[in-house]
């Protein structure tokens, strides 16, 4: 049935979490360079490695809609160059009773990263990112837009590090009856990592909507864990704090995998 009550919804990613924060006490995994982990991670802009990933994304919003995004992220690293493309299928439920949920394909995304310098505690690097306006009206935004971005990192000690990392999307090409985009993002982090090869990030999110003339803070905590030979497990949660984002956006709860080669 479509109807799940959202308490049920919510014990249950509830649960889901506390699984995979306990995962670390049952998983046979050899300790492993926590400068390997930060690296194989994904969690670091900073550092560059060829990967794999899978995730899955529950978008939980109000009037019982709700939303299931299926994402892989393919990423290849060359020196201090990534490139990577992100294709996505997209499930929606508009909380109309007997009708179900459509699916279709989303938006794909390309983008382009340069770690121009690493030094021993400060690291930069420029990105670029295409939202290419692959979905129809209902399952894509119908804007071919970028999004640069420079991401500062710091490193406090070999295993915990904080960044910066300010973006901005602007559309190149869209429909004349749509709205301008003009977003500034700034994503801020701290991730902690451990020799048992479970790692912790919490990032709060500003994002300025200059159209709508909107602010939004989104509060995310990330829970990943190494389990050998470049795979990681990774879950989080995105909480928007202003009520109306939650209602139409939805609590984010993701689950996936990375493979590192």
């Amino acid at each position: 049935m479509i109807f799940l009550s959202t308490q049920l919804k919510h014990r249950g990613f509830i649960v889901l979490f506390v699984l995979l924060s306990s995962y670390q006490l049952v998983a046979q995994t050899d300790s492993l360079s926590v400068d390997k982990l930060r690296t194989e991670s994904g969690v670091d802009p900073t550092r560059v490695n060829s990967r794999i990933g899978y995730s899955v994304l529950y978008f939980d919003k109000a009037e019982n809609k709700a939303s299931i995004s299926n994402k892989l992220n393919l990423t290849l690293g060359v020196n201090r160059w990534s490139f990577a493309i992100k294709p996505e299928i997209l499930s929606l439920y508009q909380g109309v009773p007997g009708k179900g949920f459509s699916t279709g394909f989303a938006d794909m995304k390309f983008s382009i990263l340069n770690a121009f310098y690493v030094g021993k505690k400060s690291a930069l690097a420029g990105s670029v990112e295409f939202n290419l306006p692959f979905g129809n009206q209902e399952f894509g935004t119908q804007y071919f837009s970028a999004t640069p971005a420079l991401t500062y990192s710091y490193t406090i000690n070999t295993s915990l590090f904080v960044a910066v990392q300010p973006q901005y999307s602007f559309s190149l090409a869209k429909d004349l009856l749509y709205p301008d985009l003009s977003v500034l993002t700034v994503r801020n982090f701290i991730a902690k990592f451990t020799k048992s090869g479970t790692f912790y990030v919490f990032e709060p999110r500003a994002i300025y909507d200059f159209t709508a003339k909107k602010f939004d803070l989104i509060i995310s905590p990330i829970i990943g864990k190494s389990l050998g030979a470049g795979f990681n497990l990774i879950g989080l949660m995105e909480i928007p704090t202003n009520q109306n984002t939650r209602n139409t956006r939805g609590v984010l709860y993701q689950i996936g995998f990375n493979k590192n080669f």
